[in-house]
């Protein structure tokens, strides 16, 4: 019983220690790929811009 008792408190404390730090890595490359694609969106948009005004600039 006592056996017993001690695997299941060294399996909470593994688990307390070994979830936090692997939602808080999951959250951390969730928030780089968003960067990214937000930064991709930027650019593009930023493209269009560019384009708009040379379409512009060119028929002038």
């Amino acid at each position: 019983m006592i056996n017993f008792d001690i695997l299941i408190t060294v399996i909470i404390v593994g688990l307390s220690i070994v979830m936090p730090i692997y939602y808080s890595h999951k959250k951390k490359k969730e928030k780089q790929t968003s960067e990214v694609m937000e930064r991709m969106l930027i650019r593009e948009y930023g493209r269009k811009i560019n384009e708009k005004t040379r379409n512009k600039i060119n028929i002038l």
